[in-house]
């Protein structure tokens, strides 16, 4: 397991050098960091032989109604924003040219957090 980033450098990463689309979404975990509400997301990534696990901390809202994991969830679109002190991803975004550009109502499978942490697993080290 090797850290890529914090906040911003999380998401500009998940941009620049991998993507989330086309990924699935093999486990999510509501839990506690520091007594904190936290929610860990793990993505097997389509373009390499890696994972990525996202942990959101500090969770303001939870837009996931049952846990999305529990079948093939499939990555075909996402929001993924550092919104002034607060990151926001969504895997279910309004694409209308309303919602295309931050955080909309119709938005769905969601988390607003405080801050994310990411990590990714190569190969043999897979979670």
């Amino acid at each position: 397991m090797k850290f890529i980033g914090h906040n911003s450098d999380i998401i500009n990463y998940l941009v620049n050098d991998l993507t989330l689309l086309n990924s699935t979404l093999k486990q999510f975990k509501e839990h506690e960091v520091d007594g904190e509400p936290a929610i860990s997301l793990m993505f097997e990534l389509a373009y390499t032989d890696a994972d990525v696990m996202l942990v959101f901390r500090n969770v303001f809202k939870n837009g996931f109604d049952v846990n999305p994991a529990a079948e093939a969830y499939e990555v075909d679109s996402c929001k993924f924003y550092h919104i002034g002190s607060k990151v926001y991803l969504s895997l279910d975004p309004d694409e209308s040219e309303d919602g295309y550009d931050g955080i909309s109502a119709d938005d769905n499978d969601y988390v607003l957090a405080s801050d994310v942490e990411g990590y990714i697993f190569e190969d043999d080290e897979h979670a």
